[in-house]
């Protein structure tokens, strides 16, 4: 091999070699087709698409958004509407499922839902060099069989709130429709108060058609009460008969009875000086029937016994309709507590029929004795009344002690069967302008003769006006036993 053979062999073994250790060119990586039109689903599996672009360039970033875009088409797919009265539960397993989406495109974990894959990812480079944007683009695979089955799922966790409204108006009318008015009434209210605090479509409408349907099944629902003259008792004594009335619905004698509907019965009951209403529970009976018997009466005087519709809860539900329904709810309310029957009654005291000996001695400020005006002032009250009484000569020592031997002694000799008796005094006397004011109290105590059973006790105050301290002195105990003991004995007595 000559010289010149041998520098061209040589040369050639160079070329190669340098060739061989130069980098390859990079090679152009073609758009793949699915960035353009997501794939129409197969025999098994539906094909969604997401994107995002990043201008800094950071692939990351762009493949979390464009996870978040993924989620988008799959909650487009799944057709749910998230207001702001989902349920806690609904909210939670829709964050959750998303979740799981989003690490799988962002991790490439295949495992964390059923029949849900990445399927491919493409990063595509600005086309202007100069700039760093990128945008990732992502195909999903979603076994179509397990997406439907999430569709069903999360589609029934978030139907709850139209339910809500849909269940109870269909329950309701039903109930209308089988002459169960009371109880549709509850179930439309239901309807109402939901459909007032929910993102629903048509909310309003619903709304007022439950109200107006409420309404409906209320007007046919009515108390028939009893004919003849109002209840009559004796006070400190079992009323002779229960009070009853009948719950109907509809119109006309024959109107059915509406059994077990809840009602609140309201009875007068006396605290301290005054009047007070106590409510009961109860139910109607399987003909629509209230008998109820107060507890013996401790007043004497007009009465009535007042029974109601209990709607308590359903008012409650009404409370949570936001003001802009405030002239549904208002109304509704309103008819809702108009539901209710008076029973008028009288009680009244046997007591003036009872021969009664009145024994009080008056003391002044000091404790001395200052007359009888007290006895003489309540002897005038009872009389009035009708009462038989009489004084009665008592100790003043046995008064002032209230010996109750002493009082039923006197009241034995004269043959009476009851003895009221006691003492009054003058707390204080003060001179205002140019009167005087008296300020008194007394204890009393009313015996029934043949068993000492005590049938009153009380301590009563009284004050009087005079143009000096006798007269204001005369003026307090005559008003202690004229009103203040006189009043409340034929209010109390038996």
């Amino acid at each position: 091999m000559n010289k010149n053979a041998i520098s061209a062999a040589a040369a050639a073994i160079l070329l190669l070699a340098s060739c061989a250790s130069a980098p390859a060119a990079p090679k152009a990586t073609k758009a793949p087709a699915w960035i353009l039109e997501t794939p129409k689903p197969d025999a098994s599996y539906t094909y969604f698409v997401g994107s995002s672009s990043d201008p800094k360039g950071d692939v990351s970033a762009a493949t979390g958004d464009a996870a978040a875009n993924l989620i988008a088409s799959i909650m487009q797919y799944i057709g749910v509407k998230v207001s702001v009265n989902a349920t806690a539960e609904a909210r939670a397993s829709l964050d959750s499922y998303q979740a799981d989406i989003r690490q799988t495109v962002t991790t490439q974990s295949n495992n964390r839902l059923a029949g849900f894959q990445v399927k491919e990812k493409y990063v595509e480079p600005d086309k202007d060099k100069k700039s760093k944007r990128v945008t990732v683009y992502v195909l999903a695979a979603y076994a179509t069989a397990d997406l439907n089955k999430e569709k069903s799922r999360i589609a029934a966790l978030f139907q709850e709130r139209e339910d809500a409204v849909a269940r109870p108006e269909a329950e309701g009318k039903a109930l209308a429709a089988a002459g169960r008015h009371y109880e549709a009434v509850r179930k439309f209210v239901e309807a109402a108060a939901a459909a007032g605090g929910a993102d629903i479509d048509n909310a309003d409408v619903k709304l007022e058609r439950n109200v107006n349907n409420a309404r409906t099944a209320l007007a046919s629902l009515r108390f028939e009460r009893p004919a003849g003259q109002p209840y009559q008792a004796l006070v400190g004594r079992p009323f002779p008969q229960p009070f009853s009335l009948r719950l109907v619905a509809g119109e006309g004698a024959g109107a059915p009875g509406v059994p077990g509907a809840a009602l609140q019965v309201s009875y007068q009951r006396r605290q301290g000086s005054r009047l007070v209403s106590k409510t009961e529970s109860a139910v109607t009976d399987p003909s629509g029937a209230l008998s109820f018997t107060p507890p013996p009466p401790d007043f004497v005087g007009k009465a009535k016994l007042t029974v109601r519709l209990d709607f308590q809860s359903s008012l409650e539900l009404l409370d949570r309709i936001p003001a802009k329904f405030e002239a549904y709810r208002d109304s509704l309310a309103d008819e809702l507590k108009s539901k209710y029957a008076e029973l008028p009654y009288e009680v009244s005291s046997n007591a003036r029929n009872v021969p009664t000996g009145i024994a009080l001695a008056d003391q002044d400020e000091t404790g001395a004795a200052a007359g009888s005006q007290t006895q003489a002032g309540l002897l005038d009250a009872l009389a009035k009344e009708r009462f038989v009484v009489k004084g009665l000569a008592v100790p003043a020592g046995s008064l002032a002690a209230m010996d109750d031997a002493a009082a039923l002694g006197a009241a034995k000799a004269a043959g009476l069967q009851r003895v009221a008796f006691g003492f009054a005094k003058i707390d204080s006397i003060r001179k205002d302008g140019a009167n005087y004011i008296a300020s008194a109290k007394a204890q009393v105590k009313v015996l029934e003769v043949a068993t000492g059973l005590v049938l009153y006790s009380a301590e009563k105050g009284a004050t009087g006006f005079g143009a000096d301290e006798a007269a204001a002195r005369r003026s307090a105990f005559r008003e202690l036993g004229a009103s203040s003991l006189g009043k409340d004995l034929l209010a109390s007595l038996p």
